[in-house]
């Protein structure tokens, strides 16, 4: 009954346009206030130490230094290296998208940083050589996604300080899926080539591709340097962050594009980007909590062990409900609501955890790019000047080889598991 209350007040303060980190954190507040069970000081105290946690620290640097490696003029770079690597390959700069957007994972860890990145320069330049705008906008949108999967990924940041998880080894487990899901992105552009509307480039000479690499190459060296350094020991997930924060104020500083007062800016947006993902957090904190207090996931757990005892098809019902529930919730704010409900879970049926938190986050990515909200797909085509509407079409090929992709991923755990064995990351 109080978890039924909690979601209808959840609900309807959406409906009315509150925004989901105040809708968690109201909805939960006034079903404790109704149940008059639990002391009212248990709501700051929850929130707090549901914050008080070393690795968020990493969120706020990884997302300053994103932005201050991009100031510095390494999209353009970046652009330039991927043009030079795949744009002779059929699909022209539809491949060149994509690469560009791998590349850039390293750096943002964020779809939304991506699309707005890669699309500002992407879209333009794909219009100016005809390219029809709204397979542009779902190229852009579609490849974004790999920005929280290849890591640095601050959705894996969060998922490993939520549950307890290896940084370190989330990362590793994501590179390989990110660049699987690239592959067969620029295999469908390959294919659609012609129904794109892509021309053909003709292919860079090795003297070329080494300028243009010279120039990224700072941007390539950031996440080898956030991974390895975290692999080898040398320093922590939040560390690693102090240390891409150094490395991308170096690089703007000798770039000469960075000055203090830029500097400040970007720290700005950080701390109040940043400080929208905490507050999402914490509300999210008491919301979980009423719900494993009230023992829902356990409740689920008996639900979906009397629908089926194969663990196969109880991750395709637990990846349709995250697909279903990434088209209507931002995709932080997914993740941190269905986390505590689904690890009990998954921990009930033998998944391994590494394995399953990489199959959650595609699966809400996937929703993501999912109408009715489909926030990537919009920031495209506000980019792009492009009606929402005309997107739909384009989107059904690229969302269902995603969809084919993750089902890969899925139920072949090597594809996950494999590097960060490898690498003995469980040892």
């Amino acid at each position: 009954m109080i978890v039924a209350l909690m979601f209808g007040l959840f609900t309807a303060f959406l409906a009315l346009g509150v925004p989901i980190a105040f809708a968690m954190g109201l909805s939960a507040v006034t079903v404790l206030i109704i149940d008059g069970g639990v002391p009212l000081l248990v709501l700051p105290q929850r929130f707090f130490s549901s914050l008080d946690s070393f690795p968020l620290l990493a969120i706020p640097l990884y997302i300053f230094a994103g932005n201050l490696m991009n100031y510095g003029g390494i999209t353009s770079a970046i652009v330039g290296f991927s043009r030079s690597l795949v744009g002779h390959i059929r699909g022209g700069l539809g491949q060149v998208n994509i690469m560009t957007s791998v590349l850039f994972s390293g750096i943002s860890g964020s779809a939304s940083a991506d699309v707005a990145a890669v699309g500002g320069m992407m879209l333009p330049a794909m219009k100016k050589e005809g390219y029809k705008p709204e397979w542009s906008v779902v190229i852009t949108a579609a490849s974004a996604i790999l920005g929280p999967i290849i890591p640095p990924s601050l959705l894996m940041v969060i998922y490993g300080a939520m549950t307890g998880l290896s940084i370190g080894t989330l990362f590793l487990a994501g590179i390989v899926p990110g660049l699987f899901l690239a592959v067969i992105m620029m295999v469908l552009v390959y294919w659609k080539a012609d129904e794109i509307g892509a021309p053909r480039h003709s292919r860079a000479s090795l003297s070329e591709t080494g300028k243009v690499f010279l120039k990224a190459a700072p941007a390539l060296v950031m996440p080898v340097i956030i991974v390895g350094g975290i692999q080898s020991g040398l320093f922590t997930p939040t560390e690693a962050g102090i240390v891409a924060v150094a490395y991308g104020l170096g690089f703007g500083l000798l770039s000469h594009r960075l000055n203090i007062r830029k500097t400040y800016r970007f720290a700005l947006q950080s701390a109040v980007t940043s400080a929208s993902i905490l507050i999402i957090l914490g509300s999210a904190a008491l919301f979980s909590w009423i719900i494993a207090r009230q023992g829902v996931p356990a409740a689920l757990a008996a639900w979906l062990a009397s629908v089926t005892s194969e663990p196969a098809i109880i991750l395709l019902l637990i990846v349709l409900a995250l697909i279903l529930v990434g088209m209507f919730v931002e995709t932080i704010s997914a993740l941190i609501l269905m986390v505590p409900i689904l690890t009990p879970i998954a921990q009930m049926f033998g998944f391994d955890m590494i394995h399953f938190s990489v199959v959650v986050i595609i699966a809400l990515l996937l929703g993501s790019l999912t109408p009715p909200v489909a926030l990537i797909i919009l920031l495209g085509c506000k980019i792009a000047e492009v009606d929402y509407m005309k997107t739909m079409r384009p989107l059904v090929p690229f969302f269902m080889v995603l969809i084919i992709g993750l089902l890969c991923i899925m139920y072949v755990p090597l594809i996950t598991l494999g590097l960060p064995e490898l690498l003995g990351a469980f040892d």
